[in-house]
């Protein structure tokens, strides 16, 4: 009787994370429009272009609080047993794009208001971004209606579920945000090498890269976070069973053995460069580069079984 007691306050709690999630996601959407009205009023320099851009960003904390929300919601519908088909999986994706462009948003924004509308530069790559943001959001907020309409569906047949159940589900799921964080931060810095070139070391822009780059990780950054949080309020203090264990043993090794001739190669081009901005990106390259083989190989052999 307690069991279904507790099994029933489960499910509760999921549909209304579900229906708080949906009711940001609403906000969210809607919002989405008003941005694209916003980004074509202020790219004709409309003379309300300040009170425009004043209320696009009155939407950033309420996408974050969307962020957060299907954080949570993820969480729960993986311990009521869900797992991560290929639903689940594109919104995983989709939305950890969308959160990491989330930042990228502000400082285009921010360079549009200082570079565009006062110094009249075209700022064409901005502009770019800024368009292409509102689609990547749009697969987000499409999957995760999606996403949470499956649940609501679903509750009937949902069953509370096991440790390893939610375990594995975790898992899989921080192997993906692995892959998808890796490949971003990969794309972001050969990206910022080929744009700064020979451009002179300096501190300011040593640490905007760097902090671009935490932002990158930041959504895998989290995820191990709560892996070691969970494991600290755990009796069994055993994380994974021993496939598992050997999957991340071999996984390491792929990634090893990849990142020697990977750093040699980094080594040889920037030889000679180390007065130019680019000499800081080996690090954040390495670094994303072996999340991306790591996750990728780790999930490869998961998936197989």
């Amino acid at each position: 009787m307690e069991k279904a007691s507790s099994f029933s306050t489960a499910r509760n709690r999921l549909r209304m994370t579900a229906t708080i999630t949906l009711v940001l996601l609403t906000l969210c959407f809607l919002w989405l429009f008003y941005d694209l009205y916003a980004y074509l009023a202020i790219k004709g320099k409309s003379p309300d272009s300040e009170a425009i851009g004043k209320l696009t960003g009155i939407g950033f904390p309420v996408r974050i609080l969307l962020y957060l929300s299907f954080g949570v919601l993820l969480l729960k519908a993986f311990r009521n047993g869900f797992r991560t088909g290929l639903l689940p999986v594109i919104t995983i994706i989709t939305g950890t794009v969308s959160a990491i462009a989330l930042f990228f948003d502000f400082a285009a924004l921010n360079d549009i208001g200082n570079d565009y509308l006062v110094h009249g530069y075209k700022c064409t790559g901005e502009w770019f971004w800024l368009f292409a943001s509102l689609l990547l959001r749009m697969a987000f907020y499409l999957a995760l209606a999606m996403f949470i309409v499956l649940i609501l569906k679903s509750q009937g047949a949902i069953t509370h579920a096991a440790g390893p159940v939610v375990d594995e589900a975790l898992f899989e799921a921080t192997q993906w945000i692995g892959i998808v964080c890796g490949l971003t931060g990969v794309a972001f810095t050969v990206y910022a090498y080929a744009v700064l070139g020979d451009a002179a070391l300096k501190s300011w822009l040593t640490w905007l890269l760097l902090f671009y780059c935490a932002v990158i990780i930041m959504p895998w950054l989290v995820l191990v976070i709560y892996w070691i949080v969970r494991l600290a309020a755990k009796s069994d203090r055993t994380v994974y069973d021993e496939k598992q264990r050997h999957d991340l043993a071999f996984s390491g090794m792929v990634t090893w053995l990849s990142s020697i001739p990977l750093m040699a190669a980094i080594m040889i081009i920037n030889f000679g460069n180390e007065s130019h901005a680019t000499v800081h990106l080996w690090f954040p390259f390495y670094l994303f580069t072996s999340l991306l083989i790591f996750s990728a190989t780790l999930l490869g052999r998961y998936r197989r079984g």
